[in-house]
Formats: structure tokens, sequence, C-alpha cells
């Protein structure tokens, strides 16, 4: 309305304007149908503006839509490039450990001797003061079940192969990380008669089956071969 009303005053002034100057009516017509055409002429650009404006915005918005997007998909593949290091640096530490930790059986390997019977007994009566002593002893399985897990048997030692039997000194073994990661074990059952390098661990006291407990000596095989 206000525009309006501001078209129509300078309307009248430029009426009057003419009007003093002495413009013909023809004059003042084809003046006026001037100015119309001129305000049909910016009405027609204000709305092919407004179309312009309103097509920027459409594209402005698509264009943050596009950015959006981009920047997720590069969150999303530098955290799997992230992901994909820290798995690399994972097993690539587990692979040096299990390096080391075989390099290290080996240098145990290397250091164990046969040792005579009468050493054999004293690691058997005082196993605590025998700790990380390396030697090769000879051993038959005496359990080796779900109960004493896969990682871990029970069997009679000596400290030379004395056939099947004559296995005097009960013992305890484990091997790998005591609990699933042993694959050294895999060829091992009961009653199987065995060579095995190993390490001193210490003692173990358990409970025996007809109530008592008893304590034997604990030993960590390095290696083992079939006899």
């Amino acid at each position: 309305m206000k525009k309006r009303m501001v078209t129509l005053s300078s309307f009248l002034a430029l009426l009057f304007t003419l009007t003093a100057c002495g413009i013909s009516t023809e004059e003042f017509d084809a003046a006026q149908a001037s100015t119309a055409a001129l305000d049909s002429e910016k009405q027609a650009l204000q709305v092919e503006l407004d179309t312009v404006n309103a097509q920027l915005e459409t594209y402005e918005a698509e264009a943050t839509k596009l950015r959006e997007a981009k920047e997720k998909r590069e969150a999303e593949s530098k955290a799997e490039a992230e992901r994909k290091a820290e798995e690399k640096a994972k097993k690539d530490k587990e692979k040096a450990a299990k390096e080391a930790a075989k390099k290290a059986e080996a240098a145990k390997a290397n250091k164990a001797k046969k040792i005579s019977k009468r050493a054999l007994a004293q690691i058997v009566k005082k196993p605590d003061s025998n700790i990380d002593k390396n030697v090769i002893i000879y051993a038959k399985v005496t359990q080796f079940d779900s109960a004493t897990g896969p990682c871990i048997f029970r069997a009679d030692v000596a400290h030379a192969h004395v056939g099947k039997y004559d296995y005097e000194h009960n013992s305890m073994f484990t091997a790998g990380d005591g609990l699933s990661d042993c694959d050294i074990l895999d060829d091992v059952l009961a009653d199987d008669i065995i060579q095995v390098t190993a390490t001193v661990t210490g003692s173990l006291s358990y409970d025996t089956q007809i109530g008592g407990s008893t304590t034997v000596p604990k030993f960590e095989v390095i290696k083992l071969k079939q006899l």
C-alpha cells in the first residue's frame, strides 16, 4: 500500500510538472504508457530475480549436502585407516612377541642338559630352589584330559629313558600360555612316553582323589619328542 501511495504521489507530481511545462495530453499518455511499461518490466525482472535466488538457495542446500557427505566419507575413511593401522600394529606386536618367545625358548633349549638321577631327585625335593633350570628329562604321561585342560598334563618322570615303567617322580607340565595356545602338545596323549626339554618353574600343590594333597615339581615344556 505504501509503495502504491508513493507511486501515485510521484505520478501526480509528474503530472503537475508536465502540465506546467505545457505537455500535451498525447505526450502525457505516452509518458504514462512508458512508465507502466517500465513498471511491468521491473516486476518481470523482480520475478526473475526471485526465481534465481530460489535456485541459488537450492544449489547451496545441495552443495551443503554434498560437502557434508564428503566430510562423512573422509571421516569414515580416516577411521577405517586408523583401525587398520591399529590392527596391523597389534598383529606386528603379537608377531614380535611370538618371535621373541621362540628365540627365548631356543636359547633355553640350547642351555638344557641331560641330568643325573640324583640331580632330578634334588629338583623333585626342592623345585622352588631350582627355578629356571633347563633340563632334558623323560616322562610317561599319566593324565591329559578335560580335567587338566589342553595345555597342562601330569606325568611321571625319570632322568633317562627307562622303558614303559620305572618313571618314579610325579610331576606337572605346562606349555604355551597354559590355557589354550599350546600347539606343541597337540600330538601328546595319556600313556605316551616322551623326551622333554623343559624349564623348572617351581612347585605345585593340588588335592588328590583320595582326599589328601600333594606337592610336585612343575615344568614348562620347551620342546618334546615322542619315544
